[in-house]
């Protein structure tokens, strides 16, 4: 099969290769999807340029977690009635040495979720990480009285989800952002409460979420920079509130007040798209496809690009002025 892969960590366009690998061997409780897009992640560019490890623990990595494609070869007789149907990849393995941006990618039954016929393959690619990020943030242990919602950065990807879900689930949302072209993005989200962090110092936010919330303070904080916002979060959470944090990528090893959130009981919640079990990963996928049955669902911006320059795809990524998702065409 041919594949994207790299050998040592750098520079996307410097350390990513095509070659040609042999085909996954699928085992009993496996099946093997020919892929049609792959589409990357955050965590899949740090990886690779090495800001999680310059160290690699493998001779080389086939990057990504997330994807699309359909079934080609199944492990069981069970499984033969999913052969030529199409599939997303639902809480992928992370860490792994064979991921999908490859001709074939094998995986378990259970992370497998149907496609359905009016989603393309291309935006079908992009939900793995996100919506399964956004799922978990917004609903874990959620409490029925949850009036107020507070989302970090809400033009990314697991803040377009997690908005929606939230909205859905009729929660009032905060969501903040850096300049007018997102603010638009979540004002299309529906966010009800809008804030330009370049432009508000953090007493002029937490005097807007006071008032907003009439003193209230908001039940939930879904944060993508929890270094960054740590001493900001305790100031606008109400008591027993809870913390979901899926990222801390400004400051690594943060540093935080413990007397400023242990007197308001606050829970803090680490979020890993990649460890959610079987009956989550079914919850996310039902959930994600009847909305997108229904046409209840908006999808982040796609960039799609070519395998040759799959580069790119990776650049787009980590590009701060881009915003959406980026795949690439297998």
């Amino acid at each position: 099969m041919k594949a994207i892969y790299y050998e040592q960590t750098g520079e996307a366009k410097k350390v990513l290769k095509s070659g040609t690998f042999d085909d996954p061997q699928v085992k009993k409780d496996e099946v093997v999807l020919e892929i049609l897009y792959s589409s990357v992640n955050p965590a899949d560019t740090k990886q690779r340029s090495g800001w999680i490890s310059k160290k690699l623990n493998q001779e080389f990595i086939i990057p990504h977690t997330d994807g699309s494609g359909k079934v080609v070869e199944v492990g069981s007789p069970k499984f033969k009635n999913l052969i030529g149907k199409k599939f997303w990849i639902c809480g992928g393995s992370k860490n792994q040495q064979y991921g999908t941006c490859a001709q074939y990618y094998k995986l378990k039954k259970n992370k497998l979720i149907f496609t359905p016929n009016n989603i393309s393959a291309s935006k079908s690619s992009i939900l793995g990480v996100p919506v399964a990020t956004a799922y978990y943030s917004v609903f874990s242990e959620k409490k029925n009285s949850e009036k107020f919602v507070f989302i970090s950065g809400g033009a990314g990807a697991v803040s377009n989800y997690a908005i929606q879900f939230a909205k859905l689930n009729g929660s009032k949302v905060i969501t903040t952002v850096s300049n007018a072209t997102k603010k638009n993005i979540c004002k299309n989200l529906g966010a009800d409460l809008i804030l330009n962090y370049k432009k508000l110092s953090e007493i002029e936010i937490i005097n807007i979420v006071n008032e907003f919330t009439k003193d209230l303070l908001v039940d939930r904080v879904i944060e993508v920079d929890f270094g960054k916002n740590i001493n900001l979060i305790p100031k606008i959470i109400k008591n027993n509130g809870i913390v979901c944090s899926y990222s801390s990528s400004s400051i690594i090893k943060p540093k935080f007040d413990y007397y400023s959130y242990a007197p308001k009981g606050i829970n803090i919640k680490i979020v890993q798209a990649f460890l959610q079990n079987n009956k989550n990963i079914s919850l996310i996928g039902n959930y994600v496809n009847k909305l997108m049955e229904r046409n209840k669902i908006i999808h982040p911006n796609i960039e799609t690009f070519r395998f040759d320059v799959a580069y790119k795809a990776h650049d787009f990524i980590e590009n701060p002025k881009k915003i959406g998702k980026s795949n690439i065409k297998i």
